[in-house]
């Protein structure tokens, strides 16, 4: 019902009816989304959702294919056996989701997935970077994870990853995290075209 109604033009009074809410706290949500990109003012009155162009998508995976190597080898070294572990039980469930088609299940796991790389990584600093450039990524939300190939090669470079983790391979970290989002990309491209 909601999703509809962000395809296109948002406003205060439709996301306040929806939500039961006042506008108050709807109009300063709003203004967070136009901050962090999310949503965009085209005039005084008019705030749209934000659709990226081929270059600004490109742009932003090759954004976070830095920082999230980076990530991905601190990871390597600093993980401890509990983050390890939680890799593990994220991955069970992802494979679980996918199993299900369960699209909408995997894709939150894989954010939860990527964001305890980030934790575990212990650099604050980097974190906060990567979800910076993350929160532009959510507009392809469920573009490049809408079917089973896709969820089966994603969880296949997840699986990778939690390898060189417990390995403490921080360049094969590195290498792996790379290939999944340069794959992630190239899935998005896959799905443009049909």
């Amino acid at each position: 019902m909601l999703q509809g109604a962000l395809a296109g033009k948002v406003t205060e009074r439709y996301l306040a009816e929806q939500l039961d809410m006042s506008r108050a706290p709807v109009r300063e949500a709003m203004r967070e989304l136009v901050n962090d990109g999310l949503l965009e003012r085209t005039s005084s009155r008019i705030v749209v959702v934000r659709q990226l162009n081929l270059d600004e998508i490109e742009e932003i995976y090759r954004i976070r294919t830095m920082l999230e190597a980076q990530a991905a080898a601190l990871a390597a070294e600093r993980s401890t056996e509990k983050e390890l572990r939680h890799f593990r039980e994220l991955h069970r469930l992802m494979l679980e989701a996918a199993k299900n088609d369960d699209f909408e299940g995997y894709y939150l796991l894989n954010i939860d997935f990527h964001r305890a790389i980030h934790v575990a990584a212990n650099s604050p600093r980097l974190a906060a970077i990567i979800e910076q450039v993350m929160k532009e990524s959510l507009l392809l939300r469920s573009r490049g994870l809408v079917d089973k190939e896709n969820l089966d090669r994603s969880s296949q470079e997840h699986a990778q990853m939690i390898s060189a983790f417990e390995s403490r391979d921080a360049e094969l970290a590195s290498l792996f995290m790379t290939r999944h989002i340069a794959g992630g990309l190239r899935r998005l491209h896959l799905r443009s075209n049909t």
